[in-house]
């Protein structure tokens, strides 16, 4: 027989209003009865059912009439203002409204690889699916409302079929929390620099997750780089962040001075591999000894590709991350299990 969260709550003579000391107290009991082995899978039960944008709906499975709510409940700056997660989500759906579902814009010339482990990004096969606006959870209930496909035919009629490739432009929200809260140090007074920052979501990570003194972020499309502005402005982060149109090689002085940079995916969809190979010298060239820098995928895995003529270990030296032994960042993660394979190829180095 199936419990309803309304059973749960007449069962345990549920208290309609807690104060907040009330409800900390009742949580704290509630987590020293659980088995220790178990916390994570229930703090990733909670992000997954009551943080937004999932807590309106959350509340509304309960069936009762006192807790009828819409997410438009749920927009006042004063409620999201101090949730990194809050934030993260709300910027995500208003972003959403802004651009196309595949998170592209006309205005961008994106390539498809020649060589390298996404050689394979035929764009006849190859579906635009940004991971920061996106969740595996949220693929999978588009995939279920059929707006969204995993497979292709490949002989119409038949079961002959094969995945598509689902490529994303953007960092994950989880990918975000990895970065900034397991891989780098405390960032007060230091300049953060995202390369090529399209949708601006690192510059949104970097902002609720650390207090970075500066945070840059250099895009060479307009389109982007105005929405950016647009969502810093609404939220407040102008003070901290800043949006500049142009290529990254045309901003020595701002690669100079940063204390962290930061490349997802950056050059591979947009250059030619001898445009690459150029951004890569200058980049070693102008980056200054003891930055960090932050990629994915992997120096190693990029260089393995383009003959770039940087030896990698006479430029950086790879930084260990604390994903491995990282409670927190299992609060975020769908599956703990998967906490280490999902970020293999994000890596963090040090200049020497």
């Amino acid at each position: 027989m199936s419990v309803t969260t309304e059973d749960i709550f007449k069962m345990s003579n549920f208290k309609l209003h807690l104060t907040l000391e009330e409800a900390e107290t009742e949580f704290s009991c509630l987590m020293a009865k659980i088995d220790p082995a178990e916390y994570n899978s229930f703090l990733t039960f909670i992000k997954k059912h009551w943080i937004l944008p999932d807590l309106a709906r959350g509340f509304n499975t309960i069936g009762l009439e006192k807790f009828k709510l819409s997410t438009e409940d749920f927009d006042s700056k004063e409620y999201i203002l101090d949730d990194p997660v809050a934030i993260l989500n709300s910027i995500a759906q208003d972003i959403k409204e802004r651009i196309p579902f595949d998170a592209t814009l006309p205005s961008e010339n994106i390539i498809s690889p020649k060589s390298g482990e996404n050689s394979d990004c035929d764009p006849k096969i190859t579906l635009h699916v940004d991971e920061f606006l996106y969740t595996d959870d949220d693929v999978d209930e588009l995939v279920e409302a059929g707006k969204l496909n995993r497979y292709f035919c490949q002989s119409c009629g038949s079961k002959n079929v094969k995945p598509f490739i689902y490529i994303s432009h953007s960092m994950s929200k989880d990918g975000l929390y990895h970065i900034f809260n397991n891989m780098l140090p405390a960032l007060e007074g230091k300049t953060v620099l995202d390369v090529g920052s399209r949708l601006g979501a690192v510059l949104y990570g970097a902002y609720v997750y650390t207090d970075a003194r500066k945070i840059i972020g250099v895009e060479m499309n307009e389109e982007f780089c105005k929405l950016q502005s647009d969502i810093i402005r609404k939220y407040e982060m102008d003070k901290r962040v800043e949006i500049m149109h142009n290529r990254i090689e045309d901003t020595e002085d701002v690669v100079r001075t940063s204390d962290v940079v930061i490349l997802n995916n950056v050059f591979e969809f947009y250059l030619s591999e001898a445009a690459q190979i150029k951004i890569w010298n200058f980049l070693r060239s102008n980056i200054k000894k003891g930055a960090l820098i932050v990629t994915q995928p992997r120096i190693e895995t990029t260089f393995s590709q383009l003959d770039t003529g940087i030896q990698v270990d006479s430029w950086v030296r790879p930084i260990q991350s604390n994903a491995s032994t990282s409670e927190d960042f299992q609060f975020f993660a769908s599956d703990k299990n998967d906490v280490n394979s999902t970020f293999t190829e994000i890596a963090c180095y040090e200049v020497l």
